[in-house]
């Protein structure tokens, strides 16, 4: 639960907040489109390649989870700690390279939680062992997502904007410091899991 409730609450915040992201670097609205459009292929296209790979034998499911997780972590760790200013080129370079990984992980780890929770707990009880987990994106979300406007909100006043919009890299800088984190100790609760495979899941 609580690796799940990690790494889904890291997706749900770059989802709510794309938009701004975009603006509080200087980019035009164009970039939000693109991103929004490269955030539902990469959902999609994790949600398949997972799937595929968790489908293999011999395959663990929970190192597979760790896997998206670390990417996750990756995705977060290229806008937390980027280099450039507002406005620059290299700064949108980062944030589409973390829209794609995180993206990715996001829906990779909505595909992996169903066969990991079949391995570990059954089948008898699944739609409630799947109910309960699928609240943990609910309470990750909601954290990530006031945390964040707390801290946007902070650095828009700090800037003498009495509009309540934040323009510079600091906006989002210690949000996605939090994410990444979370991300961390997500990877890091699935070290301590049992290892599951298909085939043992299965007779």
């Amino acid at each position: 639960f609580g690796s799940f409730a990690c790494v889904t609450g890291c997706g749900l915040f770059i989802i709510n907040n794309l938009s701004t992201m975009v603006q509080s670097i200087g980019q035009p609205d164009s970039l939000a489109g693109s991103l929004l459009f490269l955030l539902s292929i990469c959902n999609v296209a994790g949600r398949i390649l997972m799937g595929s790979l968790a489908d293999l034998p011999r395959v663990h499911k929970i190192s597979l989870f760790q896997g998206v997780a670390s990417v996750m972590l990756f995705g977060l760790l290229v806008s937390a700690a980027s280099p450039f200013q507002e406005g620059e080129y290299g700064q949108s370079v980062c944030l589409t390279v973390t829209v794609a990984c995180v993206m990715t992980a996001y829906g990779g780890s909505w595909v992996l939680i169903v066969g990991i929770l079949a391995d570990l707990y059954g089948r008898d009880d699944f739609g409630k062992d799947y109910g309960l987990m699928a609240m943990g994106p609910a309470v990750s979300g909601l954290i990530f997502n006031s945390v964040s406007a707390l801290v946007y909100e902070k650095h828009a006043a700090a800037n003498g904007n009495d509009g309540g919009v934040c323009f510079g890299n600091d906006c989002y800088r210690g949000s996605f410091w939090m994410a990444a984190t979370a991300a961390l100790v997500g990877s890091l609760i699935l070290c301590q899991m049992p290892r599951t495979t298909r085939s043992s899941s299965i007779g």
